[in-house]
Formats: structure tokens, sequence, C-alpha cells
């Protein structure tokens, strides 16, 4: 009997590691991600409406050039659609301050993005599971890549 309700315990804490993970996993939609990007960069940069929504366009702009040469892990290729889609923000500011202020945000997203993603890679390790290796989009929600 002991034995069963230990196999019981065991089976359930694997079921809930397993959603758990799959639920971490969730993709959000593009659309989603700008939205929460450009918040933050609104939160630190003073921007009209028409500017809010033009750098939205240039960050779905990124997103779809990142999917449309498939650039994921081209770090170079990434560098050269970050900095396409950062001069687009720098005409759309038109404020060094402003630009100064909006690059500062992109850093401590990118910060944010890399010390999450190490927890997730660390965590199924020290588990003895698989490794969750990131990868997708904008470096797994990095606006920029670098």
């Amino acid at each position: 009997m002991k034995r069963k309700f230990s196999l019981f315990l065991l089976m359930t804490a694997l079921c809930i590691s397993v959603a758990a993970q799959q639920s971490s996993k969730k993709e959000v939609p593009p659309e989603d991600r700008v939205k929460e990007i450009v918040d933050r960069i609104a939160k630190k940069v003073t921007m009209t409406k028409g500017q809010k929504d033009s750098v939205t366009l240039a960050f779905l702009q990124f997103i779809d050039d990142i999917q449309k040469y498939n650039a994921q892990g081209n770090e170079k290729l990434l560098d050269l659609l970050s900095k396409s889609r950062d001069d687009k923000v720098k005409k759309i500011l038109r404020e060094d301050q402003k630009f100064d202020n909006y690059l500062a945000v992109l850093a401590d997203i990118k910060k944010q993005v890399e010390e999450n993603q190490g927890q997730q890679y660390r965590q199924p390790h020290q588990q003895g599971g698989q490794h969750n290796h990131m990868g997708g989009g904008m470096q797994g929600g990095m606006p920029g890549g670098g």
C-alpha cells in the first residue's frame, strides 16, 4: 500500500511538472508582445499617439522581417534588422534625448529576457529533465536581439 501511494505521489508530481512546463511555453502573439514593449517605452519616452502608432508599426515590421528572412539565430542579420528598426524609431522620435531613453528601455528589456531565459534553462536541468532551449520570435521576446 505504501508503495502504491509513493507511486501515486510521483505520478502526480510528474503531471504537475509537465503541465507547468507546457503552460510556460505558450506563445504570446506578436501584436501583444509589441504592445507590451511599446507601452514600456511610452513610460520612459513621451510620445504622441501618432508616434506611438508609428513605433508599434516599426516593431511589427521588425517581427515580420525576422520571420520573413528566417533570422532567428542569425546574429548578424538580427543586428541589421535591429539597426533598421532603431533608425526608423529615431526618425519617429526626432529627439536624441527621447532616443537615448528608448535605447535604455530596450537594454532593460534585453536584460530581463536574458535573466528569464537563464532561469528557464537552469530549472529543468536541475530537476534532471530536458533542457529548454528558447527560440523563436524576438530571441524569446527580445526586441532587437541585440
